[in-house]
Formats: C-alpha cells, structure tokens, sequence
C-alpha cells in the first residue's frame, strides 16, 4: 500500500482562498451550503459520475445554494478532488494526493474548508457510501478503512453544528449511530433499512433547495423523505426502501426515556423474560440481519404482552411518546409499514456471547449502550 500525503489544512485553505478569484466561487454567505462525502473508493463509485453528477450538474449552485463534494474514486488514480458543482459542469477546486476517507481527519478538513470557502447560514453534510449502522459508515477500500461511531463523534465535536447530517449509505439510521450527534446536529436523515444503488435523488434534492433557499432545516429534512419517498414509489421493486428525519434536539429525551425503559426490562427479565423475548419475535427487523430492530414496532410488541409491571408499560409509552416527537418525517415502502424511523441493535446471543461474539467491539464503539445501560441489559439477558 503507497504510503499516504496528507497537506496541512492551513496551506489547503490558503491555496483554496486563491483559487476562489480564479473560479470565480463566492466567499459570500449562501443560505445553504450542500457538501457530500464521497467515499467511491470502493464497488459503488460508478454511481457517483453516472448517476449522481448528472442529477446535481442538471440544477448546480446558485448564489444562496452551493452544492461541494469532496470525491474519492477508484479511477482517480491514487487522488481525491473537492468539487464545485454548478448547472451543466463540475469545478474542481483542488487536487489532493490520495486521501483515506476513512480517517476523520480528512473529513474534518474537508467540512472546515467548505465552511471557508462556501460560508452558509445552513448546511447539510451528506455521508456517502456503503453502511451498517453503528459497524461502520464510508469504508474506504483503498485504504481498508472505514468510520465507525467514535470517529462520527471525532468529526463532529471538531466541524461545530450542523443543520442536517444525512446518510446515503444503509441501514443508517439507527439510535446507536445518532447518539453521537448529540449537541451537534439539527436533523439528521437515514435508513433503517438497505439504501438502493440509485440512493438520494438528488435532481429533487437540489432543485428543492435552489428553489425555496430560505427554508428552514426541518422543512428541508422533510422534503429530503419526502422526494426519497416519491421516487422510489413511484419504481417497481423498491417496497422494502425507507427513509425517515430525526430531530436532534429531541435526543436527550430519547436517551433519559430508553435508560428509563432499559433498567425497568433489567429489572423484570426475572419474571417476563419470556414476554420480552416474545415481543422481539414479533418485531419489524432489518432484510440484511435480525438484530437490527425498528424501535417503535418494539415498543408495540411489548406492550401486547399480558400482565407486565405498570412501571414497565409507563417506560414503553413514555419512549413510544418521545419517538413519535423525535421523528418529524418518514417514508415507508409497502414491506416497511412497521418500520417508525429508528431502529436500535439487539445482539443474538451468539452475536453477544458466542462465536462471533462482537460484544467488546460494541462496548468499546458504542457509546449509547454505555449511556443508556443497554450493554448491562443485553449482559443480562444473554446470561453473559
């Protein structure tokens, strides 16, 4: 493997801030600012300059609304470009030796340059690439490296507020993932589920934003599902696709109400082990595995279960009341009706204590089950 070139953030901006007289990019404050992490080095990048770019290209930037990425392809040949898209041709505002958009450093420079260079009162960061909830989100194969969740928190105590994170990658939007934005972000947008090849439509994306620049980060995030929704609706094949918008703000509720939920289920395994087990049975799981478990459809389980202590129920419904405020918009394809727009992970027992047993990974990776004591419950549970 070639060793790596990394140039110091200050000389980038420096040349960048030079190169914004010869494009002629505008240092000016947008309404919003649109940057994409493009992690193509890997089997998706013919997605990105066939489909992705054309769609983007088709509407491009305007004086309120800059859409960048910063693009690392297999066939860039050992480099990376930050780009400018505007309607009809794509900018490339520098080039970098090869980067791996798997260390967090790359990603912190790549957004701390963009706010330079493209200053906005909003801004959306969109992950793009291949994921797995809390395992692991834009996995560079070129460097066999990948972020995970400490890395997200890494980038994001660095970078400041965001107005909306988004993931076009898979089976993203998940508690265990969000929890990392807590304080950081407005909105975030993801799917619990696969994400198809085609992704985001990002023609609809961009032409909303352009269109209507001064709306706010909750009308936008919902009109992010809402186009996702009408696209894939609207093609044969895609009734497993979702994608739903999360308000950041309502995240600490969330946390206080599941740490509510997590200590009343510790405490009834006792006596209703066979009812908790019985309402994970029953609950909306992921295509790709059976421990991704939509959170809502959960809670719905449970409470049908006969006889549970009243401290236990009031815990169920004080989260199912949270998550209905936490999830401001959502889109389900017609297999995904029970999917209410967050999923949360729950190991089997040879995940957790078996074979391939991932439970030191999650321990270590996963702040939110620290947070919340779900470590402690699934500790219990699985009789670890």
């Amino acid at each position: 493997m070639k060793k790596k070139t990394f140039l110091p953030l200050t000389l980038i901006l420096a040349f960048l801030m030079q190169m914004l007289l010869v494009t002629g990019a505008s240092a000016q404050t947008s309404e919003w600012t649109f940057m994409i992490y493009v992690c193509g080095d890997n089997d998706l990048e013919e997605w990105w300059p066939d489909k992705n770019v054309p769609e983007l290209t088709s509407v491009g930037s305007t004086a309120d609304v800059h859409f960048v990425a910063l693009v690392d392809l297999m066939t860039l040949q050992d480099g990376v470009q930050l780009v400018h898209i505007e309607q009809g041709s794509v900018t490339v505002v520098e080039e970098y030796p090869e980067l791996d958009l798997g260390d967090p450093q790359v990603c912190i420079d790549f957004v701390n340059t963009v706010k330079s260079l493209y200053p906005a009162q909003k801004y959306v960061l969109d992950y793009w690439n291949h994921g797995n909830a809390w395992d692991y989100v834009c996995w560079d194969e070129g460097d066999d490296n990948w972020l995970d969740n400490p890395k997200l928190d890494q980038i994001h105590n660095a970078v400041g507020y965001i107005d909306i994170v988004a993931f076009d990658a898979c089976d993203m939007g998940q508690i265990d993932v969000y929890y990392e934005f807590l304080g950081h972000v407005g909105y975030i947008v993801g799917s619990e589920e696969s994400v198809p090849l085609d992704g985001y439509p990002y023609q609809t994306l961009a032409q909303d934003l352009v269109d209507n620049p001064t709306q706010d980060a909750l009308t936008y995030a919902t009109e992010m599902v809402t186009n996702y929704g009408e696209y894939y609706s609207g093609m044969k094949g895609y009734d497993w696709a979702m994608l739903s918008a999360v308000d950041g703000s309502q995240l600490p509720a969330l946390t206080t109400a599941f740490t509510d939920l997590t200590s009343e289920m510790t405490a009834a395994l006792g006596q209703h082990k066979r009812k908790i087990s019985s309402a994970l049975r029953g609950a909306k799981k992921m295509s790709q595995t059976n421990y991704y478990v939509d959170l809502g459809d959960y809670l719905i389980n449970l409470l049908e279960q006969r006889n549970l202590p009243a401290s236990l129920v009031t815990a169920t419904e004080n989260v199912q009341t949270v998550l209905s405020n936490a999830v401001v918009a959502k889109w389900n394809g017609k297999k995904m009706k029970a999917c209410h727009g967050l999923s949360f992970y729950w190991a089997k027992a040879n995940y957790w204590k078996g074979t391939w047993s991932i439970r030191d990974i999650y321990v270590e990776q996963v702040a939110w089950g620290t947070a919340t004591g779900w470590i402690g419950f699934l500790d219990a549970y699985h009789g670890v």
